[in-house]
């Protein structure tokens, strides 16, 4: 009912402030058939089933058993054609939860795996929309005709996460025909907050464009790495769409965790009713580019943050590397030596550094010495090297397993599947020569840490071994837009109306008998 109200309050505001429409009436290639789940001729067996030599680029994944992709011509252009419905999902099995991924017809493009400056993947096309999802609810509205994907370092989200989706939502009126239906499409994109955001507290939508029913649209998407023009040590992992000629760039948050640029398109999503999507003219081209960070390669001794402690060798092979409370001898001297698209870690007095898998004598993951010298390619001696380019610390994944040097304790090290936030896996390079004050050699534990950072939305703010303390925002006029007391050790804070794109302060204070102050920039896009 509230639905039905909705669409009359829509068709009759649209009578009463339209004097003209460009509203389209039905298209020659329009489904108008009854809306039902599944079709004998849509049943595929498997999500690969295609046309030969199909005229829009791509892998197809259907996961429909309405239709199956077919292609139409129109005017001497070939159109491929994407009809989902809802419940039409006949590929994935039904979830712990009771429910079942959307169905979608889409096509998946080759990622580009490197993340240089100048490392994209782009995609181009002609869309028309002739319908879109018509559920229950303005939020359950509307589908998905391409989306950016991108996997990321770090843990958090899905397996295979999407970075933004461009979800196309109904607009209701009278076609020039007199019937009342879906005359046109808002588009959003759904972008996430941070990396591996879900939900209403990981993404949020921002308005694009409108465009009509079964009008021809040019849309280029492009993702990939470009230099930060403010720092040019940073890069930006951006997902840049142009759409009927309108360009609506956008930054993805936390580039350095981003480890790749994809990108699907097609049809999906239909929580009720019917979704006919149609794509031609498309072309795909992506560009490699290996990122090659800004890291100290001479010698350096590694201090883990949480621990204060330096990664020591113990000075024989294949038994485990040790933790030391002195950085000042030799064998707690690593440097980073390039070897092809990763890195070993390289002791001063003894050999590389090997990550064994879980099967390992010494222990699941223990991270041992060898004799071997650099540079080396086997598999468990290369890391991958991601610098926080905010703080200047560092977490080293082995190869591409998402494990990271980890310290278990004072005394062991391993690789573990852990956040950012975890700071027994962040360290500090102290490069041979800096002197070591007293403090720096007994180093406590304490600190904080904010992600993402700059932020586009809501922030975390991680405490870390500071018990009670007072959190303060400050913004660069000396204002204080937030201030909490808490004993947590992450407190996250909404982005609100007190909050405006700048640059903030965060004052952190213990209280307690000795008070200690943490400060640390914040930065709102």
């Amino acid at each position: 009912m509230k639905k039905n109200t909705l669409k009359f309050l829509l068709v009759f505001s649209f009578l009463i402030f339209s004097l003209s429409t460009a509203a389209q009436s039905t298209a020659s290639d329009e489904d108008t058939s009854e809306i039902t789940s599944c079709t004998d001729e849509g049943t595929n067996t498997s999500r690969g089933e295609d046309v030969d030599n199909p005229v829009n680029v791509g892998t197809v994944d259907d996961r429909s058993c309405y239709a199956n992709y077919k292609e139409v011509t129109i005017d001497d252009t070939v159109w491929g054609v994407y009809n989902i419905t809802r419940n039409s999902n006949h590929q994935d099995q039904v979830r712990a939860n009771g429910t079942k991924l959307q169905p979608r017809i889409e096509r998946s493009l080759s990622r580009s795996r490197t993340t240089g400056v100048g490392s994209f993947a782009r995609f181009t096309g002609t869309v028309r929309i002739l319908e879109v999802g018509d559920a229950t609810g303005i939020t359950n509205d509307g589908s998905y005709i391409m989306q950016a994907k991108g996997k990321h370092s770090g843990g958090g989200g899905s397996a295979d996460p999407a970075i933004c989706l461009y979800i196309a939502r109904p607009v209701y009126g009278v076609d020039d025909n007199g019937k009342f239906g879906q005359v046109a499409f808002k588009l959003y994109r759904e972008q996430i907050n941070f990396r591996g955001g879900e939900g209403s507290s990981g993404r949020r939508e921002v308005f694009l464009t409108e465009i009509e029913k079964n009008v021809a649209t040019d849309i280029v998407l492009e993702v990939g790495f470009r230099e930060d023009p403010n720092d040019p040590s940073k890069r930006i992992h951006y997902a840049d769409a142009t759409i009927g000629g309108e360009t609506f760039n956008w930054n993805i948050p936390e580039p350095e965790k981003g480890n790749e640029s994809g990108i699907r398109y097609g049809a999906y999503r239909v929580k009720g009713g019917r979704a006919q999507i149609r794509w031609a003219n498309t072309t795909y081209q992506k560009k490699e580019v290996v990122y090659s960070p800004e890291v100290n390669t001479e010698f350096s001794r590694f201090r883990n943050v949480a621990t204060g402690k330096f990664l020591t060798h113990n000075g024989q092979s294949a038994k485990p590397v040790l933790m030391s409370d002195s950085g000042e001898e030799d064998d707690k001297y690593w440097a980073i030596v390039p070897s092809g698209n990763f890195f070993n870690i390289d002791s001063k007095t003894f050999g590389i550094l090997r990550a064994p898998g879980a099967g390992f004598k010494e222990g699941p993951y223990v991270v041992v010495s060898t004799g071997n010298a650099p540079p080396s390619a086997d598999a468990d001696k290369i890391w991958k090297v991601h610098r926080n380019e905010n703080n200047d610390t560092y977490r080293f994944e082995s190869n591409q397993t998402g494990r990271y040097l980890y310290a278990i304790s004072d005394e062991k090290l391993d690789t573990r599947k852990v956040d950012e936030t975890d700071e027994r896996s962040v360290w500090e390079l102290i490069p041979e020569g800096e002197v070591l004050s007293v403090s720096d050699s007994f180093s406590e534990a304490s600190s904080i840490h904010i992600f993402p950072n700059p932020a586009s939305g809501s922030f975390n703010i991680a405490l870390n071994n500071i018990g009670e303390s007072e959190v303060v925002v400050i913004d660069m006029l000396g204002k204080t837009v937030f201030k909490t007391t808490t004993n947590l050790d992450r407190l996250q804070i909404a982005r609100d109306g007190r909050f405006n794109a700048g640059v903030y302060i965060v004052k952190v204070t213990s209280i307690e008998a000795q008070p200690r102050i943490f400060h640390q920039k914040l930065i709102l896009d």
